[in-house]
């Protein structure tokens, strides 16, 4: 089929979603769920989740087998990535999509972007690089190549002021989703996970790609192991299996959000779960570690003083980072007991209402919905 016209004002029948990994596929799903509202009869076709084919999008390739991250360990990938971004330019022309709309993922997507743009077909992008922390000259690129761009974080339409591209502040979609405590729950939710009924729940997230939890997972165990108070619960990711997990610690799916409403406190791998859990109410330490390679170019090329979004959001360490060297069984079970304490859990109250009055636009997935569809003018 031959590309349709660039015209912003382009009507939408078929949509192409290019996601990569599963925090961005799940709000890709979100977004899918308000079209469907608006427009049921949308046709659409992407790399995805089972977030997303459970909304109706027909999947070309999943997200387990693109969440891919670091340095290094793209580079042991590239093969494989260069077949997949072929493949999805076959299927993107086999398709003829009226718009593609790219959700975060940013290496992969905004060069499938400018092949777009070539070919003749227009691009939105839900979900900004952190041009505010490097790789800032990909703003004139993303001026180039996209129509709009819609942004989750309330600082990130300021970075974009010195380019013609229509930028949108649409509230993040965490702000959204999150829920209140439901009183009187915890103890059936434990008994439906097969856990005790009684003791402190330590949360443990160590990531949804595969490295990440390979990596991460026996520090944060060996972490809990240090805090005997504790009853230690993995959260597993989407589109893992537990098999994927080397622990005999219990591990739960599809139960992250219930897992940070009844959990004391827990240890967090630094991403997305990081605001999510802010957002829901759990006190939390960050952690990260990754290849050295991958650090030493992150350091290298990186200007912010935090990996965790809650800091980034207040611009101020709202919640203790322990990176690389620092992350150790020992510091990050100190860190965790120090975060617990009375006076740091008073002060965990104040800086949850500041973090939810920063992130308070709502209708993230609604507002990029009517932006795509080109219903909101």
């Amino acid at each position: 089929m031959n590309p349709h016209s660039t015209s912003d004002s382009t009507g939408v029948r078929r949509l192409y979603i290019l996601t990569g990994e599963p925090s961005g596929e799940a709000h890709a799903a979100a977004v899918v769920r308000a079209m469907r509202d608006v427009q049921p009869d949308l046709a659409i076709r992407g790399i995805g989740g089972d977030a997303m084919a459970a909304e109706g999008v027909e999947l070309v390739e999943h997200v387990r087998h693109t969440a891919i991250m670091g340095f290094a360990e793209v580079l042991r990938k590239i093969g494989y990535i260069r077949q997949l971004m072929a493949r999805v330019k076959d299927d993107i022309q086999r398709f003829g999509p009226d718009r593609i709309l790219i959700v975060d993922y940013p290496g992969f997507n905004l060069r499938m972007a400018t092949w777009a743009r070539k070919a003749g077909y227009p691009v939105d992008m839900y979900i900004a690089p952190q041009v505010w922390a490097w790789k800032r000259r990909r703003i004139h690129r993303m001026a180039r190549d996209l129509q709009r761009l819609y942004v989750i974080l309330p600082f990130e339409a300021a970075h974009y002021a010195e380019v013609p591209l229509r930028v949108e502040y649409v509230g993040h979609p965490l702000a959204d989703d999150v829920l209140p405590p439901s009183p009187g729950s915890a103890a059936d939710w434990r008994q439906r996970m097969g856990l005790p009924l009684d003791g402190q729940i330590l949360a443990l997230l160590p990531g949804s790609r595969r490295q990440e939890i390979e990596r991460m997972l026996p520090c944060l165990q060996d972490a809990a192991g240090q805090l005997t108070s504790f009853l230690p619960v993995v959260a597993g990711a989407p589109g893992r299996v537990r098999e994927d997990y080397n622990t005999a610690l219990p591990v739960v799916f599809g139960e992250t959000r219930a897992l940070y409403r009844h959990a004391t406190a827990g240890i967090v791998t630094s991403g997305t779960a990081t605001l999510e859990a802010a957002l829901s109410g759990m006190p939390q330490v960050v952690a990260y570690k990754t290849s050295p390679l991958t650090y030493r170019l992150a350091r290298w090329f990186s200007n912010v003083r935090f990996i965790s979004l809650v800091n980034l959001v207040l611009n101020r360490e709202v919640v203790p980072e322990l990176i690389q060297g620092a992350c150790t069984p020992d510091k990050l079970s100190a860190a965790l007991k120090d975060r617990c304490t009375p006076a740091s859990l008073s002060r965990h109250q104040e800086d949850l209402g500041q973090l939810r009055t920063a992130l308070s636009k709502k209708g993230a997935a609604l507002n990029v919905a009517r932006g795509v569809l080109r219903l909101d003018g």
